[in-house]
């Protein structure tokens, strides 16, 4: 791709959406039909990852533990980057800007160095924010050793199941660093997504 888009900017929340349909309002502005998640509100973010429900099928996937890089890709490559606003009935997404959402991540892997974060051992996080983001030992421990890699990095204690609760990264090393390249929070089926949020050393301080 040419010029990274100027409207978003790496680490900014972005809601997946799955839609069934895409048509254009009176003003030409595109128009996504909404066919899920089950939302109570409008998302609070203008930022949406917009996903064709056809490739629903890589939720379950990746609940399952069942989704690779190369799985990711494949996936992102189906899916759009969008600034917009979805409407108060739910249903649809109205978008101002889009692109593809892959030639993105892969741009952005050479922005100024993200915020670097440490790793907490006392309670198996990073605070990239006011709650942390829990990521296992194992999974912090995999990020480091291999050079690239997706998937798991923590399911809910209580819930017990990643479609309840779950985090899973897509990192990648960069030089004596980790960048995390993609963030994938769920909340009861709600992924709220980040794109090159922060970067932790590979070697322990």
């Amino acid at each position: 791709m040419g010029e990274p888009p100027t409207w978003i900017a790496p680490g900014d929340a972005a809601t997946l959406v799955w839609y069934s349909g895409r048509g254009e309002g009176a003003e030409g502005m595109p128009l996504y039909q909404v066919a899920g998640p089950a939302l109570d509100t409008p998302p609070a973010s203008p930022y949406f990852l917009l996903a064709p429900v056809e490739r629903d099928d890589f939720a379950s996937r990746l609940y399952r533990g069942q989704v690779v890089l190369a799985d990711l890709r494949g996936f992102l490559q189906d899916c759009t980057l969008a600034r917009g606003e979805m409407s108060e009935s739910l249903d649809r997404v109205a978008v101002r800007a889009e692109t593809p959402v892959l030639p993105v991540l892969d741009a952005w892997r050479v922005t100024p160095v993200r915020p670097l974060l440490p790793y907490l051992d006392d309670i198996g996080a990073f605070l990239p924010g006011e709650r942390p983001l829990f990521v296992t030992p194992e999974a912090y421990a995999a990020a480091r050793q291999e050079r690239e890699q997706f998937g798991t990095a923590w399911v809910c204690d209580e819930c017990g199941e990643a479609e309840d609760a779950g985090a899973f990264l897509w990192t990648a090393h960069a030089g004596p660093t980790v960048r995390v390249c993609l963030l994938i929070q769920n909340d009861a089926g709600v992924w709220s997504c980040r794109l090159h949020p922060f970067e932790f050393l590979r070697e322990a301080a």
